[in-house]
């Protein structure tokens, strides 16, 4: 038995005899308590005590014939937001019930935590992470289940790969924010398995992971990766090809709408960079002139610029005879794309677009913190100007960001996360259409955004 900590030992005070000197009396003496060495090592790990259990489940008898009762299982561990880490960490690892128990549920599906975001005109913040489950959180709810799954995906056997196949399937298109489980069933499959890899990495770049696809390529061959453009339209995979060696798969991706309009664009350049004649192939020429009819301003001006530098230069761009406003939104967009591949050097082609007597050019800029309504338009926070710029002074403002813009139009306004570009005509001479009038208007911050 430990002594207490407080024991104090006091000595008895004498005093001197009759007619003798007092001796002074003797302080108290007090004594430090004893305190046990606290265990360290080994005999530290022997005096911890074992961790509680939570499942009263005796593993050894526990036998998962089908998966009606692997899932029976599940409900009798009935994890939650708070505990299921430590449950899941009670399901003994040497005994096939983890990879029947995985298996069962993945096939249950019901994992997407946090739904597809609709588009909006002003960007939302999108969370990098997906927060943890609630602790009250139970089996019916995505956000633990995508957690479990995670565990699911690490536990299940490789012999009940391809029974989760189908499952693993719809993770892959789960959308974003979610990547991390979508990340897992990529690198489920081993190497040696190709064909099912690439597949999910497929269906991975539609449901939006691009980027998280790109960067899951290195293990693949030739072969795969020229299947990976003409069949996944994954296009991370032609930088990893040659056009010398697949130019037929570098001609297909330059026709393929499913591509993203900057590997399309990519992948003109490397064709033509890789051609030894100074007209081009019958193959290329075909391919280059269908892209100058493509949809996406990007992919279409590229192939005109492509073209315009082999010589063909009726390929330029150049104004539309059009009495509406549609046909000249499209030359426009198509106009701007291509005025960015222009070396600094070469003649802008704006100027067939522009009036003799130039345009109004008017900047508004967006200042949150002012309270001083400078130009009379009733909103503090807003400056205008308006310029006439000469014909022969005229660039595209903000050209970058205003190609952007182009993406997303509404009539003849378009809009970046930035900018909102206003585009106005009026006829020329001969009736048609020229553009008159810009307008370049700094958008206020979204809400939330820094």
């Amino acid at each position: 038995m430990w002594r207490s900590r407080f024991t104090i030992a006091t000595t008895i005070v004498a005093l001197a005899s009759c007619g003798g000197t007092p001796r002074e009396a003797s302080r108290p003496v007090v004594t430090k308590p004893l305190v046990p060495d606290e265990p360290s090592g080994k005999l530290a790990e022997l005096d911890t005590p074992p961790p509680t259990k939570l499942l009263s489940i005796d593993w050894k008898t526990t036998v998962l014939s089908s998966e009606a009762d692997a899932l029976a299982l599940w409900k009798q561990i009935a994890p939650t937001g708070e505990d299921f880490e430590a449950k899941l960490d009670e399901i003994p690892e040497d005994s096939p019930i983890p990879s029947q128990l995985a298996l069962a549920f993945l096939r249950s599906g019901n994992f997407t935590c946090v739904p597809p975001q609709p588009k909006r005109d002003c960007p939302a913040r999108v969370a990098s992470d997906i927060e943890p489950p609630l602790p009250q959180a139970t089996l019916d709810d995505p956000c633990l289940r995508r957690m479990i799954a995670l565990w699911a995906i690490e536990a299940i056997d490789d012999n009940d790969l391809v029974a989760a196949y189908d499952a693993m399937r719809t993770i892959a298109a789960i959308p974003a924010p979610e990547s991390q489980l979508v990340a897992s069933v990529l690198d489920a499959f081993p190497a040696s398995d190709p064909d099912r890899r690439l597949e999910l990495r497929g269906i991975a770049l539609h449901a939006g992971h691009r980027e998280l696809v790109n960067g899951k390529l290195s293990d693949f061959d030739d072969a795969h990766l020229a299947l990976a453009v003409r069949k996944h339209h994954i296009d991370g995979a032609l930088e990893a090809l040659s056009a010398v060696t697949h130019r037929a798969v570098f001609l297909a991706a330059i026709s393929d709408d499913q591509l993203a309009p900057s590997a399309r664009a990519a992948a003109m350049i490397e064709v033509i960079n890789t051609l030894e004649t100074k007209t081009n192939p019958r193959d290329v020429q075909t391919a280059l002139v269908a892209a100058t009819k493509a949809p996406d301003c990007q992919v279409a001006a590229t192939a005109r610029r492509m073209l315009a530098m082999r010589g063909e230069l009726k390929y330029g761009p150049s104004r539309p005879r059009a009495r509406t406003a549609p046909p000249m939104m499209r030359a426009m967009c198509v106009l701007a794309s291509y005025e960015l591949l222009l070396r600094e050097d070469e003649p802008s082609y704006l100027l067939q677009y522009v009036p003799p007597k130039g345009i109004d050019l008017v900047r508004i800029s967006y200042d949150p913190y002012s309270d001083r309504d400078t130009d009379g338009d009733g909103d503090p926070h807003t400056e205008r100007s308006l310029t006439r710029v000469p014909r022969n002074e005229m660039v595209l403002p903000e050209i970058e960001d205003m190609v952007k813009a182009f993406a997303q139009c509404d009539g003849t306004v378009c809009r970046s996360d930035d900018r909102e570009f206003r585009f106005g005509f009026k006829p020329g001479a001969g009736g048609e259409l020229m553009l008159s009038r810009l307008e370049v208007v700094e958008r206020p911050p979204c809400p939330g955004s820094k």
